[in-house]
């Protein structure tokens, strides 16, 4: 306690010498240099004394502080959107260095991963796209649905797998379907959308045969429901394109077909 009393005692003297020095130099950037620095002293004294608190911190205090250098920073000529994105991208590593720390001592905190592919999502989304809801739908479900994806893997866990598969296919099937505000087909683009989703049913067979050698059979019914609904919907509100569409959508079921019958063959082998 007298040691962590001594250290704030410290940071105070810091800043306020820093910030003092600002006043004379006018460098515009060197208070936002505190932030930084008092987290490499963190994760130091967490290294020191193995204490995980402090990593948290640190970690989260040196991401902070450079995403602070990134947005606020005078010599970076952008508007206020990218630096909000830039600095947002820029924080979601203080997260992951939690979980590659909890890793490191067999804990795998699954949270901070998750927290900081969310982060990290929202921030290239401000940096590449106007931040509209189909763009923020695409970057936040497809990450949460990878993110499901390493974990489930990661942890043999079938449950995992599940929203996982659905999510990388729920982003980008609301995206395609709506991105488009000019030429509004309802019912093709709700039928684009229901196909897309079915994909995400055949993602849930494909992954499951890498945990099992059974055969998960049953997502294929709601799977197949969605794909012929879907493709009903296209063929009603857009007939001159139907055929394409049904040939393309059709051939990605049958490459996970394939991918399927690869890994049990793969499976025969072992």
């Amino acid at each position: 306690m007298n040691r962590f009393v001594y250290l704030i005692g410290i940071v105070f003297i810091a800043i306020g010498l820093v910030v003092l020095l600002d006043q004379y130099l006018d460098t515009g950037w060197l208070p936002l240099a505190v932030a930084p620095v008092a987290g490499i002293l963190l994760l130091q004294e967490s290294r020191r004394k193995n204490q995980f608190g402090y990593w948290i911190a640190g970690s989260l205090t040196l991401a902070a502080g450079i995403a602070l250098l990134v947005g606020l920073g005078s010599w970076v000529e952008m508007d206020l959107q990218h630096r909000i994105g830039w600095g947002t991208v820029v924080f979601a590593p203080g997260w992951w260095l939690i979980f590659i720390r909890s890793a490191a001592q067999n804990q795998k905190t699954w949270w901070a991963f998750l927290v900081g592919g969310i982060i990290a999502a929202i921030g290239l989304c401000l940096v590449y796209t106007p931040a509209r809801p189909v763009d923020l739908g695409l970057y936040i479900l497809t990450s949460l649905g990878v993110i499901f994806l390493i974990w489930g893997m990661q942890e043999r866990v079938f449950g995992l797998l599940i929203p996982g598969s659905l999510l990388v296919t729920i982003g980008p099937g609301i995206f395609i379907a709506w991105k488009d505000t000019q030429d509004i087909n309802s019912l093709a683009q709700t039928g684009v959308m229901l196909v897309i989703f079915a994909i995400g049913w055949g993602l849930i067979v494909l992954f499951a045969r890498m945990l099992t050698e059974k055969f998960i059979w049953w997502p294929l019914i709601p799977g197949g429901v969605l794909a012929v609904v879907g493709w009903g919907l296209y063929i009603g509100g857009n007939p001159a394109n139907a055929a394409n569409f049904v040939a393309n959508t059709g051939s990605i079921g049958l490459i996970i077909f394939g991918l399927y019958l690869l890994l049990m063959r793969r499976g025969i082998q072992h």
